[in-house]
Parts: structure tokens; sequence; C-alpha cells
């Protein structure tokens, strides 16, 4: 080792150097942990499942509820008036045209309520979880719409692993900083339906 190496300017830069990577950890781990943290938000139960798209998504997510012990109420076209009865929205998104034929609505109809739901809920101060289970088959236009509608409001978003090819819920989780969680099919949303729910 050189002499050079003891010359206060270059102990000066080397302990600049060291604290700048000392803090840039630090930063680095504050914002994982908080990423950690947001990744299973606590809610509470009673939650309202319904669709938005009339698929039957929204019926499969609400068995996972029962079978997950949550008290919860099912309504695939539930108005906002069913939330002064809920602590917790679930909106289920996957568009069905047999769906919709067999309501007897349209996707403008659907979008309204789904307006409606958001706003009561913002009102409320309600935590609203997008859920989206019906993987690639439910990322049609109409989807999409609904999606692009709802995603950016969610506190939390379910996905299914097929369900972003394209990125879109991802981009709308990073640029809403919104909690995003994949998961193989619909049977696994038992336990993280029993995390998130408090004291369930």
């Amino acid at each position: 080792m050189t002499l050079s190496a003891f010359h206060p300017a270059v102990i000066t830069r080397a302990v600049a150097k060291s604290a700048f990577l000392a803090i840039a950890i630090v930063v680095s781990l504050a914002g994982f942990q908080n990423l950690a943290a947001q990744e299973k938000p606590k809610v509470n139960a009673p939650v309202l499942v319904t669709s938005l798209g009339q698929s039957l998504d929204a019926f499969q997510v609400q068995l996972a509820v029962r079978r997950a012990g949550i008290a919860f109420k099912y309504d695939p076209r539930a108005e906002p008036d069913l939330l002064a009865e809920v602590k917790t929205l679930f909106l289920v998104v996957g568009a069905s045209l047999k769906g919709f034929g067999d309501a007897g609505i349209t996707i403008k109809d659907e979008l309204a309520r789904a307006g409606q739901l958001l706003d009561a809920a913002k009102n409320r101060k309600m935590p609203v979880v997008v859920l989206h289970v019906g993987g690639d088959e439910r990322r049609d236009a109409l989807s999409n719409q609904l999606i692009e509608l709802t995603a950016p409001s969610a506190q939390y978003l379910i996905i299914r692993n097929d369900s972003d090819a394209d990125g879109m819920f991802a981009n709308i989780a990073k640029a809403g900083k919104i909690p995003l969680t994949s998961i193989e099919n619909v049977i696994n949303l038992r336990g993280l339906l029993q995390e998130m729910f408090v004291g369930s």
C-alpha cells in the first residue's frame, strides 16, 4: 500500500463514498419494508363481493370468501346502498357477453354502476379491492374498460398469474403505489383472504 492511500483527501473521499452507500442502502431497505408492509393490507369484515362485467368470476370469489370463514354479502349487481351494511368492497372485474345478456344490461350500464360504487366507497372511506381472476380470457376490450376505471381507485389489486401479459395492472399499481398480488388461481385466495381480514 502506498502512502498516498493515507492522504487526507483520499480518506475523505472514501468516507464520503461509504456514507453515500450506507444512506442508499438504508433508503432502499426502507422502500422495501414499505412495499412489504403494503403487500397485504388489513381490512375488516363483512365484505361485499360484486361483479363488474357479469362473469362467473365473482361467484368463484364469494365461494373463496365463504370457505375462508369471512362474513360477506354477495350480489353480482350490487348498488351503492348495500355499502351501508359492509366494511370492505370487493370488485371482481371480468366481462361476459352472456352475463350481460342474461342480466339485460350493457357495458355502459356496468361502467356507470362501477363509478357509483367507487364514489360511495370513497365517501365512506371504505377500502376497495379489485380482483381479476379470469386470466387472459377476461382481458378483452370490455374487461379492459372496467379495469381502467376501477383499478386506479383500488387500495389493493389481486390478479391471476396470466391476467397481466401486457403489464396494465403492473403499470397501474406502480403509478398509484397500489399493492399488487398475483395468484395461481382462485383456490389460492383462501389463505390470502385470511391474512387480509382482521380477526379472521
